[in-house]
């Protein structure tokens, strides 16, 4: 039987699992580079998403260890509905108030990618939709419960684990310019204080895929243009 020892670069508080998991949110921006069609985009998305979810799944399904910040996806109450509207309302002020800033930021910047205009409607429904939720659920899953409890257990302060999360979560949208890099640092924050706060990852997850449904569906926009 193999001893535990060999099996130690794949624990929890291990930075091998976490380059694996968190890498592909990084590296599908050079596939958008090379194939920019909605369909390869949304692909490559989902593709990314699930393959990250699935290690993670099989990463943690049989650890032991006590997480610093357990696992809890839990029907809301009425206080983390209440945080969760707070959130994406902030998200979307920080969106419109700060539009003019982030755009000057890309179009002076390395933007290398934009998001693709769908060419499917069923599609685009659906990614509008289930995917926003998906996208939420995928995010808030590794960028604040399980990066997080990483940097906890690799001995950061709660505040220093926050910080380089972020930073971490905001790097993914390197391909989009630099306003998009600051603005989702920024959206990192605000859902990493909802899940201090909650300790239930139902709340990022609702202010998460309710800000991106808003902001796909030109809400960001048209407020910007009033």
């Amino acid at each position: 039987m193999a001893s535990r020892h060999s099996y130690e670069p794949w624990r929890p508080d291990a930075l091998l699992p976490a380059l694996v998991i968190v890498g592909p949110y990084f590296f599908n921006k050079l596939i958008y580079i090379e194939f920019p069609g909605y369909l390869v985009f949304v692909a490559t998305d989902y593709a990314c998403r699930i393959f990250s979810l699935g290690l993670l799944y099989l990463l943690l399904r049989n650890e032991s260890t006590s997480l610093p910040i357990p696992w809890r996806l839990a029907v809301p109450s009425t206080k983390e509905l209440l945080t969760a509207l707070i959130g994406t309302t902030t998200l979307i002020s920080a969106g419109v108030v700060g539009a003019t800033f982030m755009l000057d930021l890309n179009a002076h910047s390395w933007r290398v990618t934009r998001f693709p205009l769908p060419t499917n409607s069923g599609l685009q429904y659906f990614d509008g939709t289930v995917g926003m939720v998906f996208v939420g659920l995928s995010e808030e899953v590794v960028f604040r419960f399980y990066l997080i409890n990483l940097l906890l257990l690799r001995g950061m302060s709660p505040a220093m684990a926050v910080i380089v999360s972020i930073l971490i979560f905001g790097g993914i949208h390197w391909s989009y310019g630099a306003g998009t890099v600051v603005f989702a640092t920024l959206a990192g924050l605000v859902l990493s204080i909802i899940f201090l706060s909650a300790r239930n990852l139902i709340a990022p997850i609702i202010a998460h895929a309710a800000f991106d449904a808003f902001y796909f569906a030109g809400g960001t926009a048209f407020l910007w243009r009033i």
